[in-house]
């Protein structure tokens, strides 16, 4: 039996179709690499006209477009792999790479929650209305906790929701008690 006839047996194509097919997603991978690595370039020119290093460490900036460029790599390459309509490897791959980018979007989600409370907690300090001090504290514990959970939700998206569901109410327990602890200590020391 020839290579030609197992494979029309086999996945029920043509060699041309396998051929086509590999061609696609070749160039789909390739075109994700150039795309990822014009997108860091982009990100680290930003960063850099932007001057975030004053604001964020540069290790962390690293990491950042670190995984924003392997999140375009992947989406590629799950694009790539489903040109070839091979059901179990796509689904095989998909199922890992799928994390990856839920990862990104949840640690974007987390500065962009730490940025928010972190404006909100000073610009009510500066109100210097009675109490500002505790409210500013809440404002900053609740807005970091809402972008957790969502955050949560993202890089948890392959697991079912009742997983998640019950992770998220474990962590705000755990994290309401750390919480009360703090705020008892700093009253009572």
């Amino acid at each position: 039996m020839e290579i030609y006839d197992l494979i029309s047996e086999t996945f029920g194509i043509n060699l041309d179709q396998v051929l086509l097919r590999g061609s696609i997603a070749t160039l789909l991978i390739i075109a994700g690499i150039f795309l990822g690595s014009i997108i860091s370039i982009g990100l680290k020119k930003l960063s850099q006209k932007l001057d975030l290093s004053k604001y964020i460490r540069g290790s962390f900036i690293d990491l950042s477009i670190g995984v924003i460029r392997w999140s375009v790599y992947i989406i590629f390459l799950t694009f790539g792999l489903n040109q070839l309509q091979i059901p179990t490897l796509t689904n095989f791959f998909t199922s890992i790479l799928i994390t990856i980018p839920a990862f990104a979007g949840a640690l974007i989600l987390l500065v962009l929650g730490f940025a928010l409370a972190y404006y909100l907690r000073g610009v009510i300090k500066n109100s210097e209305v009675k109490g500002c001090e505790t409210l500013s504290q809440i404002i900053f514990y609740f807005v970091l906790y809402i972008f957790g959970v969502y955050a949560l939700k993202t890089a948890l998206i392959s697991f079912s929701e009742s997983t998640t569901n019950f992770l998220i109410i474990t962590l705000t327990a755990t994290i309401s008690l750390g919480i009360v602890y703090l705020i008892v200590k700093k009253t009572y020391a």
